[in-house]
């Protein structure tokens, strides 16, 4: 049926067009039934039917669904019926808990690529992996599938490095630290980061300031063959497939462990990882609650990496408590460099060294955590950093002091003396958000104070950074309601120096 094509302001996340109710009649199509619009190109989006907000013989169409069939307002396009896509069976099969095969998930993996399948539908397919416990071979041919949606990258036949944190826990700057280290030492370390989802910084967006992340492949492979790592941003490029799930994902608040892997392993695989080391940050709050769940997400990585070629290790690190002092794009940049100066925090440094080191060790070094810490402290990290930023477009000599916070400050203070009991990561970066970070690069918290200092009523436990007052208030009303820090007089521990509190498998 010829329909003529009006474009729709109407902002919506999934592929939806509306017909008139005699049209659909004709047609045989259904309420939420799919159709096929056709111009220059195709495009396939489920029905809404109106009979008073859409005139007979008009078709009402999103923006991108007009690009996607090559329309313009005022076309005339060729509408038909779609059933549905053979994807669909193999999700029914899947959530009947049947065991579906590569050729089953290589649809619906392609299905969500092009948007064919709704959200509820992917969502449909997440859960149902999830439920009905898909297998490791499963998962293995799920990764297969979502890597081959994007470009894959070939980077000669060396071993590969990479490591990656399944997140959880506020402040970790230590990506750039470890990748200067191991490329210090000739190793290849192609590291993508992401951006921040629902935390107040990713990597990328504290690299951001003072290097650029947005490399496509060819800069990607050329700064690599300049310095031997990168701190980028894993873009659209590898595979892609994985940011629409997340997307479906997202409203549910869910994550299951199955898709998460192959998602993760996805990047990897396209980018053609040898060795990947994992950081599973572990404590209240964080994907990984305690040590048997450490021990089980690490069997099954393992596991997947053996199938994929990728040797996989896992270290379990301690998550009480936000990684430094700063929270926010350019707090964390400037404690990342110093770091790399050999100031900062203490603790920065022990766990990027500590994550360096593992990585020197499935390389084949010797004590590779005291390698790491000697690396640092003579600075050939710093030189190594400094290479690979000159490589990725920014100004090698940056300092600190080059990269300025919000100039609206408040400084929290101790209603009375005692001990810092906790630093709340959930309260905090809640605090940190309302200033405006990340996307107000300037914005975020910088502590004065941790779990186990002493303190006297008066004294600054944090100070908060924002580039507007309006924002600044804000984030003073976020930390009153909240609670991030509290002090007591019961005595309290300062976390321990060893930042890795296990690594499997187990050696020896």
């Amino acid at each position: 049926m010829k329909l003529l094509a009006r474009k729709t302001d109407v902002s919506v996340s999934e592929p939806i067009s509306a017909i008139n109710r005699d049209d659909a009649l004709e047609m045989g199509v259904g309420p939420m039934d799919r159709v096929r619009v056709t111009l220059d190109g195709t495009a396939t989006t489920s029905v809404v039917i109106s009979d008073s907000t859409v005139p007979k013989g008009r078709i009402y169409l999103t923006a991108n669904i007009m690009s996607k069939c090559g329309a313009s307002d005022g076309d005339s396009v060729e509408v038909s019926y779609c059933p549905l896509p053979e994807s669909i069976r193999s999700i029914r099969k899947k959530i009947h808990g049947g065991r579906l095969n590569r050729e089953e998930l290589d649809s619906i993996v392609g299905d969500i690529m092009d948007g064919t399948l709704s959200e509820r539908e992917i969502l449909a397919f997440v859960s149902a992996f999830n439920v009905n416990n898909a297998d490791i071979n499963e998962v293995a041919d799920l990764t297969r599938a979502m890597a081959a949606t994007g470009r894959t990258v070939d980077l000669g036949p060396g071993p590969i490095y990479d490591f990656h944190s399944l997140g959880g826990v506020p402040g970790n700057k230590i990506t750039p630290i470890v990748v200067s280290i191991v490329a210090s030492q000739g190793l290849t370390i192609p590291k993508l980061s992401s951006r921040a989802i629902s935390s107040a910084c990713g990597t990328s967006d504290f690299v951001d300031t003072f290097c650029d992340v947005e490399l496509d492949t060819e800069s990607l492979k050329s700064a690599l063959e300049k310095a031997g790592g990168v701190f980028a941003c894993g873009n659209e490029d590898y595979a892609p497939v994985g940011s629409r799930i997340i997307k479906a994902e997202r409203p549910m608040g869910i994550d299951p462990r199955p898709v998460m892997i192959a998602s993760i392993m996805s990047k990897k695989v396209a980018l053609g990882t040898t060795h990947l080391l994992m950081d599973l940050p572990m404590g209240e709050g964080a994907k990984i609650p305690d040590m048997q769940a450490a021990e089980d997400f690490s069997d099954d990585m393992v596991a997947l990496g053996d199938i994929l070629g990728i040797k996989v290790e896992c270290a379990v690190s301690n998550a009480s408590q936000p990684i430094g002092r700063t929270i926010g794009p350019v707090l964390e940049a400037r404690e990342c460099i110093e770091t790399l100066q050999g100031k900062g925090d203490p603790l920065v440094a022990e766990k990027a060294c500590a994550i360096a080191g593992i990585i020197l060790e499935m390389a084949g070094f010797d004590d590779g955590a005291s390698m790491a810490r000697g690396i640092l402290s003579s600075g050939a990290a710093l030189s190594k950093f400094r290479e690979i930023v000159a490589a990725q477009n920014g100004d090698p000599a940056v300092e600190p002091s080059d990269l300025v916070p919000g100039g609206y400050v408040k400084d929290v203070h101790a209603k009375h003396s005692g001990y810092v009991q906790y630093v709340d990561n959930r309260s905090i970066v809640a605090t940190a958000k309302a200033a405006g970070a990340p996307f107000d690069t300037g914005a975020g918290v910088m502590f004065i104070h941790k779990t186990g200092d002493i303190v006297e009523e008066g004294d600054v436990l944090f100070r908060i950074f924002a580039d507007s007052k309006a924002k600044l208030d804000r984030a003073v009303e976020s930390a009153r309601s909240r609670r991030p820090m509290k002090v007591d007089i019961r005595p309290v521990e300062h976390d321990p120096a060893e930042t890795i509190m296990a690594v499997f498998p187990r050696k020896g």
